[in-house]
């Protein structure tokens, strides 16, 4: 009787998202391949922030984002790279490596292939992901501030008091997640000693002073003080100053603060001594943004009670993350959305059940990905805690080097969630096995082409 009831009451499993940054923005589109499903969108912010910080996409950030918004969309707001970034002599500009250029007569699909990171500016990669998104599933000026389980149901409190039932509930409310502190106080993020001032200038203004800008993107180190300089997309050039701080002046300045006229001056004393062009740079100054990093402890599990789960910073926060922190947050939603999308073909409807299966199925796919991240994260934050590695940690460092980076910014979701369906580690409650296996990864074989039908259709 159960599998009947399961089976033949058609269900539509009503979906809150609390956060509408970059992750929360992507989810919406990737949920619109999941069948029988309504998405609300809750932002506490009265209006979209137009922050303009300088965001690395990894190839596997660009190829999930070009998934929701096209090729063409992407190459509009974005600089692609295809090696690693130029390396000069903080003061003398001499080039300490130079990267290998690729062929001109590379094929598009070639020119794939070897792709590195494609640089843009936050509030233009978060604008055409709001670009999919229709008004009336965004509800603006919502602040979350706590949240029920009960009877597989989800009820949602604001701060002006208002309510709002779901049958899930995902959290992609940032760093400093108000709903994850609900469940795990203990996580705070703290601010490493560093502070990071980022600006976005017009290319064709600076070049009729400068005439020696440098093009594709350039690093300047000198011990624990960075520059980097590199063009952003939409002819923009941007510029990243790294430098120690009091993790406690690194708090007070909050995120994507002003720098102001007194902080310039000290930036421009700073880099005095360095190649001219930093000073050239700085002199075009107008709308310096200050931005703290702050890391904490990530999620053991990234679902909970069966009806809540974490997406992006509110499950992993991180700032500055290895460059990768918005591949994780797309990975993250196409993962849940391949879950929720194996739990109703299982089920062939929604239930308590189904939703659990499907975040348990989300967890699994994610966790071991997240787990060696962290352990990476780990040893590199033990610079900033004054902790000398030992002989076994360098040993161990020096493997991990050897084998590279693509496991990292080359991930596929897809493979990653076929692999957990096909090791049969999360148990299938008995209630949703209606459906064969082997009839799923027929499906799965196709999901590359088939699984943004209905957002394609939607553009």
């Amino acid at each position: 009787m159960a599998k009947s009831k399961v089976s033949c009451q058609k269900k539509t499993l009503r979906v809150a998202v609390v956060g509408v940054g970059l992750a929360g923005a992507a989810l919406a589109s990737f949920l619109k391949s999941v069948p029988d499903i309504e998405v609300q969108l809750y932002e506490r912010s009265k209006t979209h922030r137009k922050v303009g910080a300088w965001l690395g996409l990894t190839p596997t950030a660009q190829n999930l984002l070009e998934q929701i918004c096209g090729e063409e969309t992407v190459e509009s707001i974005c600089d692609r790279t295809y090696g690693k970034p130029v390396l000069r002599h903080w003061k003398t500009g001499e080039v300490r490596f130079q990267p290998e250029q690729i062929p001109d007569d590379l094929t598009r699909e070639e020119k794939k292939r070897v792709r590195a990171t494609a640089n843009t500016v936050r509030q233009d990669l978060h604008q055409i992901l709001l670009d999919r998104v229709p008004d009336e599933q965004i509800h603006m000026g919502m602040k979350a501030v706590d949240f029920l389980v009960h009877d597989g149901q989800v009820t949602v409190l604001f701060e002006d008091n208002s309510l709002i039932e779901a049958d899930l509930l995902i959290v992609s409310d940032g760093i400093n997640s108000k709903l994850r502190a609900k469940v795990y106080p203990q996580i705070k993020p703290r601010h490493l000693p560093t502070l990071q001032y980022i600006e976005t200038f017009d290319r064709a203004e600076l070049i009729k002073t400068i005439p020696n800008l440098p093009t594709g993107v350039t690093h300047f180190i000198n011990g624990d003080t960075l520059a980097f300089i590199g063009d952003v997309g939409r002819n923009r050039l941007g510029l990243i100053l790294c430098l120690p701080a009091d993790p406690k002046e690194a708090e007070n300045w909050g995120w994507a603060k002003g720098a102001g006229t007194r902080r310039l001056e000290y930036l421009r004393s700073i880099y005095k001594d360095w190649n001219p062009l930093i000073l050239q740079i700085l002199e075009y100054s107008k709308d310096m943004g200050v931005f703290p990093i702050s890391r904490g402890v990530w999620l053991d599990s990234l679902v909970i009670q069966g009806s809540v789960c974490f997406v992006g910073d509110s499950a992993h926060p991180t700032g500055a993350a290895l460059g990768a922190g918005c591949s994780f947050a797309f990975e993250d939603s196409q993962t849940l959305s391949l879950a929720l999308n194996h739990a109703h073909t299982k089920a062939g409807n929604w239930s308590p059940e189904a939703v659990k299966f499907a975040l348990d199925l989300y967890d699994s796919a994610r966790r071991s990905h997240l787990c060696k991240i962290f352990k990476l994260l780990e040893r590199e934050d033990m610079k900033f805690n004054g902790i000398i590695k030992d002989e076994a940690m360098l040993e161990e460092e020096r493997k991990e080097k050897a084998k590279g980076t693509a496991w990292l910014t080359n991930f596929d979701p897809v493979s990653e969630f076929s692999a957990v369906l096909e090791s049969g580690t999360v148990t299938e409650p008995e209630v949703l096995k209606t459906v064969s296996r082997k009839s799923w990864f027929g499906a799965i074989a196709n999901i590359r082409t088939t699984l943004f039908k209905k957002t394609k259709g939607a553009n």
